[in-house]
């Protein structure tokens, strides 16, 4: 049973990262994507990441815990979308799972992350807050 496990996380994580791929590249090429890399998005970029590294270290300072952590983030990720936009948005999402890889799964300080249960919940935020971000995203790039 532990071998159909480990592949099934590692098919959601493949499926995941390929959504996230995509996503990102179409963002990257599409007719909004001549106005990412004007100066403006660099400031809301950098706070965006900012405030997710303040996010994680109270939480971790706190112990709080990973899962509210990562309920945290993944608010905080879906706020930077509706703020920023789509493409700050998924940059908040790739910068939100490196710190819960880093400084919230075991082996803390470690970017291997042992437990398939654990792979599997950082897949689900990857695909939760992607998503999120490309919804909230587009309906501000819409409304506009």
């Amino acid at each position: 049973m532990g071998g159909f496990t480990a592949g099934l996380v590692a098919g959601c994580l493949l499926g995941v990262c390929g959504t996230f791929l995509l996503l990102s590249v179409g963002a990257a090429f599409s007719v909004e994507g001549t106005r990412i890399f004007r100066l403006r998005s660099l400031p809301g970029t950098l706070l965006s990441t900012i405030a997710l590294l303040l996010i994680a270290a109270f939480c971790h300072r706190l112990e709080i815990g990973k899962d509210a952590s990562m309920l945290l983030l993944l608010l905080a990720v879906l706020a930077i979308s509706k703020l920023e936009g789509l493409m700050n948005g998924l940059i908040a999402t790739a910068v939100a799972a490196l710190i819960l890889g880093f400084w919230f799964f075991p082996p803390v300080g470690s970017m291997s992350i042992k437990s398939s249960s654990d792979r599997l919940a950082l897949a689900l935020f990857l695909l939760i807050a992607t998503l999120g971000s490309r919804l909230l995203g587009r309906r501000e790039s819409s409304a506009s």
